[in-house]
């Protein structure tokens, strides 16, 4: 699944997105088109799920008797993934789906993958329920994640969750280091692919939100984006929807900064 959202701001935060050039990284690969997604160019290459942290990237799988979707996730704990709230709610039954009706499989590519379970619990944002209900709005989108419960533990690394209060320790922390986004996209539902070296900041027109602009399809809701530094690597938000000004046609990528949703996790490990 995939949230498209139309706002006015867009123009702005697209201004605020490229103008902190301490966030920029080299475009590395030479660009495709994109059939639909937030950017105009596809920047995203394949990328085998056989080494950390690919491999605890994976395919959140929702299936009823009606229709089946998938998102993406990732591996935040042993029994513990992360994606996009907004997945989880069946909008034509206009019900959330049920945690028997979820499926979260790591590292798939092929028919091969690095590990899979059932979900046995489902961990909503407290305030997204009804902002996805209604229709999400761009300031929203800081509620849309969900901790997805599972029924095995996976016996690969989980990637660790850093939040990033403000803007300044932002431009810090990004400095040296490399933003990627990787995820299963709709054109490639059983192959990860992954937009490296993308860019991302955060404004206060829109607290909590992290904006992006890491090319991303249907599917890649919940995607990771993902502050690397060597073998460091942590989740610091997530990609679940785009904004789009109707205006002039100006898109980017939106989604929670990982500020809300580190707690949670935090508790879930301690259960």
């Amino acid at each position: 699944m995939f949230g498209r959202l139309s706002s006015n701001l867009a123009g702005a935060l697209l201004l605020c997105l490229w103008g902190a050039t301490a966030v920029a990284q080299d475009q590395r690969d030479a660009p495709g088109r994109l059939s639909a997604g937030f950017a105009e160019l596809d920047e995203r290459i394949p990328q085998e799920p056989t080494a950390w942290p690919w491999q605890a990237v994976g395919r959140v799988n929702i299936a009823n008797p009606i229709r089946a979707w998938h998102c993406t996730g990732t591996l935040v704990g042993p029994r513990l993934v992360l994606t996009a709230g907004h997945c989880l709610f069946d909008g034509r039954l206009r019900r959330w789906v049920e945690p028997r009706e979820v499926h979260f499989v790591a590292g798939q590519n092929g028919e091969r993958n690095r590990g899979h379970s059932a979900a046995v619990q489902i961990t909503l944002a407290p305030d997204i329920s009804a902002a996805v209900e209604s229709g999400l709005q761009p300031g929203e989108t800081s509620h849309d994640w969900a901790l997805i419960g599972l029924e095995s533990e996976l016996s690969i690394k989980p990637v660790p969750v850093k939040a990033i209060p403000s803007l300044e320790r932002f431009i810090k922390e990004v400095h040296g280091s490399e933003l990627a986004r990787p995820g299963y996209s709709a054109s490639r539902r059983y192959a990860l692919s992954i937009h490296r070296a993308c860019l991302a900041t955060m404004t206060s027109i829109l607290p909590g939100v992290l904006l992006n602009h890491c090319g991303a399809q249907p599917g890649d809701s919940g995607s990771p984006i993902l502050l690397m530094r060597g073998d460091d690597v942590h989740v610091i938000g997530l990609n679940t929807a785009l904004v789009q000004d109707a205006a002039n046609g100006s898109e980017l990528g939106v989604g929670p900064s990982a500020a809300g949703f580190v707690d949670s996790i935090l508790a879930a490990g301690h259960r």
